[in-house]
């Protein structure tokens, strides 16, 4: 999944919609994102990041079509696809 895909689906979201990354049945916050020249690393936390947290720090970005990978346990997953759960109001990230 790119950057660009993250931010289309979730467009009409509420910005305070928090985001979690689903893997064997565990949902982990992801509580930070750093960018680099040729990805975005997603970070679990305590936390969870909101959708507002993330246009925040994407929106002076020049490629927003970045592939999007979240770190955990020193393990990189790379992302296929969300689960948006309106009442929960939360994005997983899988």
């Amino acid at each position: 999944m790119r950057l660009t895909d993250l931010l289309q689906l979730t467009a009409d979201l509420n910005q305070q919609t928090k985001l979690f990354f689903r893997i064997d049945n565990q949902a982990y916050p992801l509580a930070q994102l750093k960018i680099t020249s040729s990805a975005g690393l997603l970070y679990p936390g305590k936390l969870p990041m909101t959708k507002a947290k993330v246009i925040y720090l994407v929106k002076n970005l020049h490629g927003l079509s970045i592939p999007l990978y979240v770190l955990l346990n020193e393990q990189k997953f790379t992302l296929y696809g969300v689960q948006i759960v309106p009442e929960k109001n939360a994005i997983y990230l899988q």
